[in-house]
């Protein structure tokens, strides 16, 4: 089984080294890691090319694009997507691998931690989300986040993979069709860690996220919602095993 890894990534360069050297520390290696760079400004596509994986640029655009062009891209049985700002357990796709081999799998996915960035987001998502990440399996729709989710390329393909218009959930949205071709596995032994940048919007994110996830279940639909690109850095991020 060969396995591909996809980076979405625009302006990356503070934390994409990090994210590559978590790959690079992995008892499972990836068969190839691409990282999928929305025309960056910065040293992003040096940083990707000087870390050995395979560099896919694409103008900027929607985040459902830029996951759907990785996947089409990937030449992986099976492909894992994670974020530029992200660091991965050294089991990761070890247990990936090993809960999406049955045939009747065709997809996996677990949550996220921050490690760093506000209080309360940091509550958010450390306490309050992995309960709910637990339960998602139970809903139509599983919250399955996208810097934490493999799935089986032939059938990403077959069921029309990312929706290319979406600039939010598109990661819930593929696991969502992909449901309907197979089982979908969720692991919560597989968390990785990702910077807490996002709380720096402060009170008005909570007021988004809420915005956003009744958009889509109550339209199927996230072409009018996303979040700020805040590319501050914080402190170091710890890894995971």
């Amino acid at each position: 089984m060969r396995l591909s890894v996809v980076i979405p990534a625009y302006n990356e360069e503070s934390y994409l080294p990090d994210t590559l050297a978590s790959l690079g520390r992995l008892t499972r290696k990836p068969d190839e890691v691409i990282v999928v760079d929305g025309n960056s400004t910065d040293r992003t596509p040096q940083i990707a090319e000087s870390a050995g994986a395979k560099l896919l640029r694409i103008p900027k655009t929607t985040i459902g694009e830029a996951r759907q062009r990785g996947l089409l891209y990937a030449s992986g049985d099976v492909v894992a997507t994670t974020d530029a700002d992200t660091i991965v357990p050294r089991l990761w796709l070890a247990r990936i691998e090993e809960s999406i081999a049955p045939a009747h799998v065709v997809a996996v996915y677990s949550g996220y931690r921050v490690c760093d960035g506000w209080f309360p987001y940091r509550f958010a998502v450390n306490v309050i989300h992995p309960p709910f990440f637990s339960l998602s399996r139970f809903f139509s729709r599983p919250i399955a986040p996208g810097q934490n989710t493999a799935y089986k390329r032939d059938a990403a393909i077959r069921v029309g993979g990312y929706p290319v218009d979406f600039q939010s959930a598109e990661d819930i949205e593929i696991v969502h069709r992909l449901k309907k071709v197979g089982t979908v596995v969720y692991r919560k032994d597989n968390y990785v860690t990702s910077s807490g940048r996002r709380g720096d919007e402060g009170i008005r994110l909570f007021f988004r996220m809420a915005k956003g996830l009744w958009l889509y279940y109550t339209t199927g639909s996230a072409t009018t919602f996303s979040f700020p690109a805040i590319r501050t850095r914080h402190r170091a991020k710890t890894s995971l095993t």
